[in-house]
């Protein structure tokens, strides 16, 4: 009986970190949300290498893009921490056009 309770448990405990798994249309849908997903999102894709045209079907337009001093695409992921900063995901562009790296970093 103790087994089966501990299953169940064990069961709902893991169906409730489901909803943490990378959804395309969670990401372009409800922004606030990413922050959840992005590293299932880093998992599940092999990003570095990708092209600008691969990023955008899988992640729709980036917030921003910027090109000084390296080519990067900007995606929001939610607040950070206390509310404060904004969470971030950077992809770094090498100069043929693949993605080099990647970081989540609080602005």
């Amino acid at each position: 009986m103790k087994k089966m309770l501990f299953s169940v448990l064990l069961l709902l405990f893991l169906c409730g970190c489901s909803s943490n798994h990378f959804d395309q249309k969670t990401w372009f849908n409800e922004p606030e949300k990413r922050n959840s997903m992005v590293h299932s999102l880093l998992k599940q894709f092999e990003l570095i290498g990708m092209t600008e045209t691969e990023i955008i079907d899988l992640l729709g337009e980036p917030a921003q893009k910027v090109d000084e001093p390296s080519r990067q695409y900007v995606y929001y992921l939610g607040r950070a921490g206390l509310g404060v900063d904004d969470r971030l995901l950077r992809l770094h562009f090498n100069k043929e056009g693949g993605i080099e790296s990647h970081e989540v970093t609080n602005d």
